[in-house]
């Protein structure tokens, strides 16, 4: 039973993921490590060493992720303190691999949790707003890499 739930589990994360918009697909992932941290102190608490270090490293490639994802061109302020976030999230997320306080995790879930709080709330105007940036840009990409 648990098996197929987390099939089930998977199959689901996958389709919500190729139907969805940019902006739910990084709502996923801020999810996906709030969770991934939440296992991991669980994890830890039960001395479950190797559930805590599954659990850490997806939260740091959730981390990595965001950090590549984010448009330095558009808007290189916000980027960088976005990239300054998810370094030290990915940083103290590996050294509390080893040390395993649990105060650190809470800090970090902290840290992320009114970000994704923000994200989920955002007017749909700003995700158009957005969605259309995204479009001119790779339309703009296309025409240069055309020769146009």
């Amino acid at each position: 039973m648990r098996k197929n739930l987390q099939t089930y589990n998977k199959v689901n994360v996958e389709s919500g993921v190729l139907s969805s918009d940019p902006h739910k697909i990084v709502l996923m992932m801020f999810d996906g490590a709030l969770t991934a941290i939440a296992e991991a102190k669980g994890a830890i608490e039960r001395k479950d060493l190797a559930t805590k270090s599954k659990c850490l490293t997806k939260a740091i490639n959730i981390f990595s992720a965001l950090r590549e994802s984010l448009d330095k061109e558009s808007e290189p302020t916000i980027s960088e303190n976005f990239d300054n976030l998810y370094a030290y999230c990915i940083g103290n997320l590996i050294e509390l691999s080893v040390s395993l306080d649990l105060s650190g995790l809470d800090e970090i879930s902290a840290f992320i949790k009114p970000v994704r709080d923000a994200w989920s709330q955002m007017p749909e105007s700003a995700k158009q707003d957005g969605m259309t940036l995204l479009k001119n840009r790779e339309h703009s990409e296309t025409q240069l890499a055309a020769g146009n």
